[in-house]
């Protein structure tokens, strides 16, 4: 006797519901772990100071070091001024006591509904849009970033939705100038989020946009990058100095060696690559002596996972990629975003993955799609529940934290 098409998708809906509450749950734990070990304020602190009409932060004896510019006893964060702009609201009604990572929360939730909207105009089913859905914000590193209070990752993870956002109003109704809002907040997040214009471009190149569309989508994007030069200007007296080379820790960093190869070097590429698609997790062992492994037998890698670990949902580009009309704007857009990134000095550190991914992640979704043929097989569904489930055990252990095994590796420090 077949199994009706009605009951396989009342099936796959209730496994989704698991896999979600599962999400959630583990989602939540690593919320509360992560709050015991990073207590970083450097957003809402500046967005505070927006409101008294003042662009530094005050000199106090509790503010973090780290991603912080000293420059002539000034003290700046080298991040673009859109996130704590977001926050000048909260700050206003309830102080600058606010978590700074209602951001990430914030960061989860837009990008899930925009995820789903996105993968409807695609001609998904509205369970496989849900399953996508689930998979872009539990299986990514998207995740981490938003849910561990580090100001850089409340940063890069909030341009993952404000891009979303911009393809979404592409997809759906075209409105250039709304695209380059979306487009022009990006950048005042993370300025290197210039090159997501290269999608447009190329769209434009391939008559898909129109001439005007395309000036006037360029429209806000100019704007927030003369605002952006404007902000530096006022901060370090030059254009186009965002202040990361005054950073109080650059040279105690534990990547600070690698700077006497350049800010910028193709020599960073290899580490790059290795962190990006080969770097593995770290084993627990029994003793430090020995090799014998002990439960739960893995703990993330400080410097970074690979992709594969994180999301193995990306694997489909491997066996079965598959091209549509937007696959050359968004395969050469990921490139010129990655470029920049794989030249960097550093990979990263406590990340939990490839974190600078974000970068690209709504394009490397989007070259994604069409490998699913619009349906979903049972095979990518478990490549999603494998991330979700893979994410939500070890992220924690980035601090010898398992919450979910009520285990805690006292040995373990990053």
């Amino acid at each position: 006797m077949k199994t009706s098409p009605r009951f396989k998708s009342r099936q796959r809906f209730i496994l989704l519901l698991i896999t979600f509450a599962f999400a959630l749950y583990s989602s939540y734990l690593t919320f509360v772990t992560s709050q015991k070990y990073n207590a970083d304020k450097h957003l809402t602190l500046l967005a505070s100071q927006f409101t008294t009409k003042h662009i530094a932060l005050l000199p106090d004896e509790t503010l973090p070091l780290g991603d912080v510019a000293d420059y002539y006893h000034n003290f700046y964060l080298y991040f673009g001024p859109f996130p704590s702009m977001a926050l000048m609201p909260f700050v206003m009604m309830f102080g600058n006591n606010i978590p700074q990572t209602m951001l990430g929360i914030g960061t989860l939730i837009i990008s899930f509904f925009a995820v789903y909207s996105l993968t409807r105009l695609f001609k998904f089913r509205s369970v496989d849009s849900l399953w996508l859905s689930v998979f872009f914000v539990f299986s990514t590193v998207l995740l981490s970033s938003s849910l561990i209070n580090i100001s850089a990752y409340q940063v890069e993870a909030l341009t993952v939705p404000l891009v979303l956002l911009a393809l979404r109003e592409y997809f759906l109704k075209k409105r250039p100038f709304l695209i380059g809002i979306f487009l022009g907040a990006a950048i005042l997040t993370r300025l290197v989020l210039v090159l997501a214009l290269v999608f447009f471009l190329l769209e434009l190149a391939q008559k898909r946009l129109s001439l005007k569309q395309f000036s006037l989508l360029l429209i806000p994007v100019v704007a927030a990058c003369l605002l952006f030069g404007a902000y530096n200007q006022r901060r370090f007296h030059s254009f186009f100095e965002t202040g990361y080379k005054y950073n109080m820790t650059l040279h105690t960093y534990p990547l600070s060696e690698n700077l006497k190869y350049g800010y910028m070097s193709p020599l960073h590429i290899p580490a790059n690559l290795y962190s990006l698609f080969l770097m593995p997790p770290e084993p627990v062992r029994k003793d430090n002596h020995g090799f014998v492994l002990t439960f739960p037998y893995l703990k993330a890698n400080p410097w970074g996972m690979a992709i594969w670990y994180t999301s193995p949902l990306f694997l489909v580009l491997l066996y079965k990629f598959r091209k549509n009309r937007y696959t050359v704007s968004a395969g050469i857009t990921i490139l010129c975003l990655a470029v920049p990134l794989l030249l960097y000095y550093s990979i990263g550190f406590a990340q939990f993955g490839y974190r600078y991914t974000l970068d690209f992640l709504p394009f490397l979704f989007l070259l994604t799609l069409p490998s699913f043929s619009g349906k979903l097989s049972r095979t990518d569904i478990a490549l999603i529940i494998l991330g979700i489930v893979f994410n939500g055990m070890y992220i924690t252990s980035l601090w010898g934290d398992y919450p979910m095994f009520g285990i805690h590796l006292q040995d373990f420090r990053f």
